[in-house]
């Protein structure tokens, strides 16, 4: 999600409040952040763990607002989100088993349908993208889920990864290439498992 430039101007206010010690100034902040903060973790590690992760971002954010210095090109945003990446890699640090981490049936939607039998089939088919996103190098697991859960533009995701925006497209263009390679694997996997199911079921 971007922010228009009122929006950026009415953050960096509340940054500024915040920095003098007005907790509701930094609540405001966490309104306007929480969401879209839980949404980029979410997909990276399991739904309890998620939620602790994002608390320890604000946490962390509330303890270092003092330090914080709006610079050019760079803007809270991308502050905020290099917050949750650094919980992140430091979860991913005390928890050698991030490769088997359970993923939760309760997914969020990212939008909403009327039809229940769409929304099961997506939380399926999203479920298989989470397993193979997480078969991903780190760095392309971040830009994948900054552009296509956060919908970030390749310069603010440049920001919070500190790489160029070339650079960004040039990680993006490599991990969409082995995620859909990842799950045109899958589904082969997948078929074959339903013709061997067939099979067993025609025999009984």
């Amino acid at each position: 999600m971007s922010f228009s430039k009122t929006e950026l101007r009415e953050i960096e206010s509340l940054v500024c409040r915040s920095q003098k010690g007005d907790a509701d100034a930094f609540g405001a902040l966490y309104d306007k952040f929480a969401i879209l903060i839980y949404r980029y973790i979410y997909y990276r590690v399991s739904r309890h763990e998620a939620e602790d992760l994002t608390e320890m971002t604000f946490l962390r954010a509330w303890e270092k607002i003092s330090k914080y210095k709006k610079q050019k090109g760079a803007s809270f945003n991308s502050w905020i989100y290099r917050i949750a990446h650094n919980a992140i890699v430091d979860h991913y640090r005390t928890n050698s088993k991030m490769t088997t981490t359970e993923l939760s049936d309760d997914l969020p939607e990212l939008k909403t349908s009327s039809d229940p039998i769409r929304n099961l089939e997506n939380k399926f088919e999203r479920q298989g993208l989470i397993r193979a996103l997480k078969k991903l190098p780190e760095l392309q697991q971040q830009v994948v889920v900054l552009k296509f859960v956060n919908d970030l533009d390749n310069s603010e995701i440049a920001q919070i990864i500190d790489k160029s925006v070339g650079a960004v497209r040039v990680i993006q263009f490599r991990a969409l290439s082995r995620l859909k390679t990842l799950l045109n694997s899958d589904e082969k996997k997948s078929n074959k498992t339903t013709q061997l199911s067939f099979k067993t079921a025609e025999n009984v």
